[in-house]
């Protein structure tokens, strides 16, 4: 059993082999739509964070390669630390590996014109960002002011000058950069040198926009085709971030995208067994089916899971997160005693999502009813409104309720109403949980308690923090 899953093995020679989630149709469609574009091209493929497009684009990668297209890969996360993204940029295609010796001699004379420039620019905009800072000082005293007013003449001619310069350097860097792509991506036959860039919406806002920036200003040049990674939605926040909140972000964005592409929504069933697989909880279910009672526990598992990670809207690591906690639930549950997988699937679930509502839940402060309703009025939690998964699940947080009282009452509440009005829908619903309820009461000489269930969940998440 693992409780932390490995990054997807994608071989370059079989970049779907292991496409557990069906992704070779998209993957393939946007390698063939890369291989008719020469550049200057700046394609996005947007999804949510958490959506699995870091593993879509290492798929699209090995597919490129297989046709002959290289491609360089930034992830600009890790390198948001730098105060200019235009230097890792730059060593993101300097780390290029040429087979041809001789390509590889031109390629790395062309790429040493490309980074003297870009370290000049680089300088220069620092040196020109430090020298107006000084015109921000407040509170001088008046033999200062006047330094710093001769000062600040001077550093806005230096900036006059250094924008003349900055200019012939930009043009520099384009035509080296322009010459070094022209020898891994020739003219015959055509093929782009595709960069992507992945985290981008993860960046801390000015270093995202000052890289969408250096992409448009310096490596708008033939031949380049850039694909973005990013969740289109927290880009525009990032850009708000940065310009306020009157500005028009999605607008903006598109200075720099020529097209957009959306990935297709995974299908959540296919992706909870991938997970439960990919976990080795097969081994734990298999032994539950020696007994009547529990044979049943993966596929209802799989059943409650799916249906609120859609409600909840639930993104892939954050079902990843739930299937961890899961992991050590398991560890902590004998193949022979219950596991209560729709309760325990209730409980993974609110912990991740809506932790307020899971500690009111536990304290006794929140009644199951009401966290049932809070589900069932979510968008999108119509079909799970209408299954049987939040009948059986509120019976048995009804069963388990922390506070005992309250549990008895209630029970002797739908046991009135649904004798009283057994055909009205109130009626047929308390009928419903009655009878759930009895069979939750069946299974156990002891009762079922919530609590039982929720320390192994709050075990789990004491083990990781980052969970």
């Amino acid at each position: 059993m693992k409780f932390r899953l490995e990054e997807i093995e994608v071989p370059e020679g079989e970049p779907f082999k292991n496409d557990a989630l069906k992704r070779q149709p998209v993957v393939e469609f946007v390698r063939d739509l890369i291989k008719q574009l020469e550049g200057p091209f700046v394609l996005a493929l947007d999804s949510p964070w958490g959506t699995g497009k870091t593993t879509v684009v290492r798929m699209l990668r090995a597919s490129l390669k297989q046709e002959g297209i290289t491609s360089v890969y930034f992830n600009a996360w890790k390198e948001d630390y730098v105060s200019d993204p235009l230097i890792p940029m730059v060593a993101a295609i300097d780390e290029l590996q040429v087979a041809d010796a001789e390509t590889e001699k031109q390629f790395g004379e062309r790429m040493a014109t490309v980074k003297r420039v870009a370290s000049k620019v680089a300088k220069r905009g620092l040196v020109a960002a430090v020298k107006l800072a000084t015109m921000n000082a407040v509170d001088l005293d008046e033999a200062t002011e006047e330094a710093f007013s001769t000062a600040a003449g001077d550093a806005a001619d230096d900036v006059i000058e250094s924008f003349k310069q900055e200019k012939v350097s930009l043009e520099r860097f384009r035509s080296a950069l322009e010459e070094a792509v022209k020898t891994v991506a020739p003219d015959e036959p055509a093929k782009p040198l595709v960069f992507f860039i992945d985290e981008l919406d993860r960046c801390r806002p000015t270093f995202a926009i000052e890289l969408l920036e250096r992409v448009k200003h310096l490596f708008d040049v033939k031949h380049i085709v850039f694909v973005l990674s990013i969740d289109k939605k927290q880009l525009e926040a990032i850009t708000a971030a940065v310009y306020g909140d009157r500005i028009d972000a999605p607008e903006y964005l598109r200075r720099f995208i020529d097209l957009e592409f959306t990935l297709p929504v995974v299908h959540s069933k296919q992706y909870t067994r991938v997970l439960i697989e990919r976990h080795g909880f097969k081994s734990f279910f298999d032994a539950r089916k020696n007994y009547s009672e529990l044979s049943y526990d993966h596929d209802n598992f799989v059943e409650a899971f799916v249906q609120l990670s859609g409600v909840f809207g639930m993104t892939l690591r954050a079902r990843e997160r739930c299937l961890t906690r899961l992991a050590v639930v398991l560890t902590q549950t004998p193949e022979n005693h219950y596991l209560d997988p729709f309760v325990a699937s209730l409980l993974i679930v609110v912990r991740t999502m809506r932790p307020d509502m899971y500690r009111g839940l536990m304290s006794g402060e929140l009644a199951p009813r009401n966290l049932m309703s809070f589900i069932k009025e979510l968008p999108g939690a119509r079909a799970f409104a209408d299954s049987r998964v939040p009948t059986v699940m509120e019976a048995y947080l009804i069963a388990g309720d922390v506070d005992r009282d309250r549990g008895e009452v209630v029970q002797k509440e739908l046991r009135t109403l649904a004798e009283a009005k057994p055909d009205s829908p109130d009626g047929l619903r308390a009928r419903e949980l009655v009878d759930m309820l009895g069979h939750v009461a069946g299974r156990r000489l002891r009762g079922f308690s919530t609590s039982y269930v929720a320390n192994k969940i709050d075990l789990a998440s004491r083990i990781g923090d980052e969970w």
